[in-house]
């Protein structure tokens, strides 16, 4: 099987997962009290922590077709200026917006504790207040085309060395407008016969 056949759903794994728990928090907290009641014991009943022990359990697929691919598919060396220049620059915002949307929503804005039910305000601040929607997961996406620019052996970004940046890409897009959307996710799912609130 080819690299890219078995990445494209290693790396939707974490998506699919993040839509479940906003369109079916009802659902969810089903599970959490069935199957998953060993975690929501360890984490004391608390929804949103079991949401964030799954997704940063999760991660080990993102983080190993990223390591992956990186350390084993292909020789590492820094790119030339002209790739390196913008891919530090992407990597550093790409990082301001994840830190600044945990520092401003907190773990528990970031795992879905207003779907779960607890208080999450409403945030006005930055990231919030730039313009864009979902600054966490574009600050995920620069920061994947930044490491993969850092790196990159060449400027074509429709050269191989691209596609797991690509594949992230499409997948963080599917959650902004599709997984976790109330008005399109939700659509879809009643079209396919599922209640959504």
């Amino acid at each position: 099987m080819s690299f890219e056949l078995t990445a494209f759903p290693l790396l939707g794994i974490e998506r699919f997962l993040y839509g479940y728990i906003y369109q079916f928090p009802e659902s969810f907290k089903r599970c959490c009290k069935g199957p998953l009641k060993t975690l929501l014991d360890y984490d004391e009943g608390v929804y949103w922590q079991v949401a964030k022990h799954l997704g940063v359990g999760i991660k080990v697929f993102q983080f190993g077709v990223l390591g992956y691919d990186l350390a084993w598919r292909r020789s590492l060396s820094l790119a030339e200026p002209r790739m390196l220049c913008p891919g530090l620059a992407l990597v550093g915002l790409g990082q301001l917006l994840n830190s600044a949307t945990f520092r401003t929503i907190g773990a528990k804005g970031v795992y879905y504790g207003s779907q779960l039910g607890y208080d999450v305000p409403w945030a006005t601040a930055f990231p919030y207040n730039i313009g864009i929607s979902d600054p966490q997961y574009w600050g995920v996406i620069c920061s994947v085309w930044g490491f993969y620019l850092c790196v990159a052996p060449t400027g074509d970004l429709l050269n191989e060395h691209f596609v797991v940046p690509w594949l992230e890409t499409f997948w963080y897009i599917m959650s902004m407008k599709l997984f976790e959307h109330k008005g399109n996710g939700g659509r879809l799912l009643r079209a396919l016969g599922f209640e959504v609130k």
